[in-house]
């Protein structure tokens, strides 16, 4: 299989590439956590391989926190030793390419290139404006760039979408970003 695209729950701890799987990875919370870059576009065109973990929303949450949420409610082309879902087709998965940019964005932040993590930030934004990380990821640039107004304006929008998130998934979320809105300077 050539040309595939492959979520696969332990990627940035696993590489599938030494299975044989040739297929380029999709951000998992595993891949995020270990820093793995990537190259990930708001559209691919399939297969796509989804592992059941990731498919289920388990580690990214239910609903529109799961970037492959879409993938729930389609009929899948193949199902490979009970635990990876091939889907065939052309996806939309923009919050997947955004958590990339602020994945970039954060790296580029702790380098002190501003300029580059502003612009990743900000396609973050442009892809998934309903992102909590992507909203605090650039009002953290914006803060370093001394925009503080603008940061301002991330933070808020970033904490109204934690306290509209499930329960379960905002832990940190809310006090960190009340945090740096209370010590955003006047």
């Amino acid at each position: 299989m050539k040309n595939c695209w492959f979520v696969y729950f332990a990627e940035g701890v696993v590489d599938a590439h030494y299975y044989g799987i040739p297929c380029k990875p999709l951000p998992t919370a595993d891949s995020l956590w270990t820093n793995e870059p990537m190259d990930v576009p708001a559209s691919i065109d399939g297969p796509a391989l989804i592992s059941g973990s990731n498919l289920s929303g388990f580690e990214f949450g239910p609903g529109s926190l799961n970037p492959y949420e879409q993938f729930k409610t389609l009929r899948p082309t193949a199902v490979l030793q009970y635990g990876v879902f091939v889907y065939d087709g052309h996806f939309e998965i923009p919050l997947a390419a955004s958590l990339t940019h602020s994945q970039k964005a954060g790296d580029f932040l702790v380098a002190n290139n501003f300029p580059a993590a502003l612009s990743e930030a900000e396609q973050a934004v442009a892809l998934a404006l309903q992102n909590v990380n992507a909203n605090s990821i650039l009002g953290d640039v914006l803060m370093k760039l001394n925009r503080t107004n603008e940061a301002r304006a991330s933070y808020e929008r970033a904490l109204h979408l934690a306290k509209t998130i499930e329960p379960e998934f905002r832990t940190g979320w809310i006090a960190d970003l009340q945090k740096k809105l209370k010590d955003l300077p006047e």
